[in-house]
């Protein structure tokens, strides 16, 4: 009997099908409090997902009305997520909805990608 060896799933073009754009509000030029229109940080494609119970339990002190999971290719140091961004998805099940980023790391089971966990505040 072989030993089993553990194969990391690969993630192909097909599984990033979702056009997303990462961006942030910059503050009014104006003395009026308050922040204007975005300024796009990075576009991409990206596997969307409903969160499993381990990213739930990273939520776990957050209250949100929606969370989302998402997977894209490692950007390396064109971009770098942060709580401060927020994500856009051209889906129409997600339209009009803007997903703050709560969490972002490396998916450990895909080594080449960069998995966020976002929600919708309450």
């Amino acid at each position: 009997m072989k030993p089993f060896k553990y194969v990391s799933p690969k993630v192909h073009g097909g599984d990033l099908k979702t056009p997303v754009v990462f961006y942030e509000y910059k503050p009014h030029d104006s003395p009026e409090p308050g922040e204007e229109e975005r300024k796009v940080l990075y576009k991409c494609f990206a596997d969307v997902y409903n969160p499993s119970v381990k990213d739930l339990q990273i939520l776990n002190n957050t209250s949100s009305v929606e969370s989302i999971t998402l997977n894209i290719r490692d950007p390396h140091e064109d971009y770098v997520a942060t709580t401060k961004h927020y994500i856009e998805i051209d889906d129409f099940r997600y339209s009009g909805k803007r997903f703050n980023v709560k969490f972002a790391g490396p998916d450990l089971e895909k080594n080449n990608c960069l998995k966020i966990i976002a929600v919708v505040g309450s």
